[in-house]
């Protein structure tokens, strides 16, 4: 399958460097475009790609076409590659621009979804939240596309901005959250290389061992001996209030979303 990426920002080279990992079977053939053509051809030369000089040329090459373009610059894109799409399906990872938006930009019947990935496709890790839309008999397809990259969720929209928020911002968030850790080892005396790599490779086992059990309130218990340390730092964060704090994120990356097209 020919897979065609127009814009090639961080997120579509997440999805590239995901899709040309080495050994990856079934990995499809990409091509690029951007308005940026340097970004393109060094985006192509990493992935083994191919660099196209218009969204025109790049509808042509592909068998499927994913918009990864800003939100605000979609309904302009789809109004200039609608009319040649044909049977080839669109799939948009623009943030905030709904199923309606992208419908009404486009000619009736072409096929099209919604998908929000996340950075961590770029290591095969990613979760791809699946919008199937009209996509039809085509979204196992897609939907197999993205599997090539991460754990993908078919979901309805009505949820959808909220699951990006989660899933998608997760990345971001977390790698804040673990800056604060290192950076809390290194203001007690931890050797600011070491605190890093200890925050890392311990929030790296924790996922594994989250993603083992499939219940993280369980592995909380189970690591929380009652007067120990866990317990105590957990405690120290109930008292700042945390969860609280994660849930106004979730709650601004949300409203966000909302704003963006």
């Amino acid at each position: 399958m020919n897979v065609g990426l127009i814009g090639c920002g961080h997120i579509a080279r997440a999805l590239a460097e995901g899709w040309s990992r080495h050994g990856l079977d079934g990995a499809p053939a990409l091509v690029f475009y951007d308005i940026d053509s340097a970004r393109a051809e060094r985006l192509a030369a990493l992935c083994d790609g191919a660099a196209v000089p218009t969204a025109v040329a790049l509808v042509a090459a592909s068998d499927l076409v994913i918009v990864a373009v800003r939100p605000q610059h979609v309904v302009d894109l789809l109004d200039g590659i609608g009319k040649i799409l044909g049977e080839r399906p669109l799939v948009s990872v623009a943030a905030g621009v709904p199923l309606t938006r992208l419908q009404d930009a486009l000619p009736a019947g072409v096929k099209v979804g919604r998908v929000m990935p996340n950075v961590a496709a770029a290591l095969g890790l990613g979760v791809f939240l699946l919008v199937p839309g009209s996509l039809n008999e085509r979204a196992p397809e897609v939907a197999g596309l993205f599997a090539l990259a991460g754990e993908v969720v078919a979901m309805d929209e009505g949820a959808f901005d909220a699951a990006t928020a989660v899933a998608g911002c997760m990345p971001g968030m977390l790698a804040y959250l673990v800056t604060a850790f290192a950076a809390a080892g290194r203001e007690s005396g931890v050797p600011a290389d070491v605190s890093v790599r200890l925050a890392v490779a311990g929030v790296h086992g924790a996922a594994a061992l989250i993603a083992r059990e499939g219940d993280p309130a369980a592995v909380t218990v189970a690591a929380a001996t009652p007067g120990g340390m866990t317990a105590a730092g957990i405690e120290a964060l109930e008292d700042h209030r945390v969860a609280a704090a994660v849930r106004a994120a979730v709650a601004a990356a949300t409203a966000r979303a909302a704003e963006l097209a």
